[in-house]
């Protein structure tokens, strides 16, 4: 049995800059992961401008939860340039056992010439090792676009696990030739890639399904518009894994809305392998993975600290090392998307698992 059960909180004020980077403030989490070796988190940012990973370090006494901001290092290229305005989205993070970091990205196919998902290795210094290949079918194709990932729906999740040998990533939403977005009546069908690992080497070997909603449709709104995705994977072991998923709900022609969370346990034995499916709205026969519910944000909020006792864009998942109680720790932490309007937020709870 797979439990968790939250610990404790910490909000990062507002347009902070502890740590700049091109006179950046610090904001844009998209992934977290722990570096058991030197003791630390790492932090990665979004930002489009100069995309960036922070180093943090968490003191918890075991009734309150600070984040310390430390030292930012800018993503940069193989000859040491940094990425120009637009050329990545980095969403996804994980330490590699041999020492380096995977980083995966989203697609900006808003107009031409389309800038490609990818998945990226990149020294700890920052420089830019190599590009790992994708499957042709995560890559954008056709203007306008008649296949490959949505616009800002593509590799959102990244997680190696414990053992080293597989690493998945997770599209954020259904390809365009996959069918529809997730919606208050149907779900939506999302592919999460299984790469195997070996002596640093990573290659493709299976595809399965994750089904993204429906997502319960609110009483509070008239016409309720929704936004929905897998925003990050944490893997518990080589076919077991934590999902986050993520909603945004407004109401149509209105700005403002509520976000909502969820986290899920997800395995993949059994599932079918859809690497040699092109379309899954054509060929309908598969099995997805199966998944649990085991945390529904909305009912830890009365737990928050005063004066946040609310959601925020919640995007980012990692485990870390082991709390008083037992437990792992997983944090969980939200992208303010540099925006006034939203804060950093970081959630800390205790996993335990039991009886297997």
């Amino acid at each position: 049995m797979v439990s968790l059960s939250f610990v404790a909180d910490f909000n990062v004020e507002q347009g902070s800059r502890e740590s700049d980077v091109a006179d950046e403030r610090f904001g844009g989490i998209s992934a977290v992961a722990y570096d058991a070796v030197a003791d630390r988190w790492l932090a990665l940012s979004d930002a489009r401008t100069s995309p960036r990973f922070y180093e943090l370090a968490l003191d918890y006494d075991g009734v309150s939860l600070h984040v310390h901001v430390g030292e930012a290092t800018g993503l940069r290229e193989r000859d040491g340039v940094g990425f120009g305005e637009n050329e990545l989205d980095p969403e996804g993070l994980v330490e590699t056992t041999w020492g380096t970091l995977l980083i995966s990205t989203e697609p900006d196919s808003r107009y031409e010439p389309i800038v490609q998902a990818k998945l990226l290795e990149f020294e700890q210094s920052g420089e830019l090792v190599r590009s790992v290949p994708l499957p042709a079918k995560f890559l954008v194709e056709g203007w306008p676009p008649r296949s490959g990932p949505r616009n800002n729906r593509g590799f959102e999740s990244l997680t190696l696990a414990p053992s080293g040998a597989r690493l998945f990533v997770g599209a954020e939403g259904a390809l365009l030739q996959d069918g529809e977005v997730a919606s208050f009546d149907a779900a939506a069908f999302c592919r999460i890639v299984e790469y195997r690992v070996q002596a640093g080497a990573l290659q493709p070997s299976a595809e399965y399904v994750y089904p993204l909603g429906p997502v319960a449709r609110p009483d509070t709104f008239s016409d309720p518009v929704l936004s929905s995705g897998l925003v990050e994977l944490v893997a518990l072991s080589d076919t077991r894994l934590l999902a986050l998923e993520r909603d945004f709900i407004g109401e149509r022609g209105e700005s403002g809305g509520v976000n909502r969370a969820r986290i899920f346990l997800v395995d993949v034995a059994g599932a079918t392998d859809v690497s040699r499916v092109s379309s899954l709205a054509a060929s309908p026969g598969f099995r997805p993975v199966r998944k649990q519910k085991l945390l529904d944000f909305d009912d830890i909020v009365a737990k928050l600290s005063p004066g946040f006792r609310s959601l925020d864009n919640f995007e980012g998942m990692g485990l870390g090392p082991t709390l008083p109680d037992g437990g792992r720790s997983l944090l969980v932490v939200s992208d303010d998307n540099f925006s006034d309007t939203q804060r950093s937020a970081f959630l800390l709870f205790s996993l335990k698992v039991v009886n297997e």
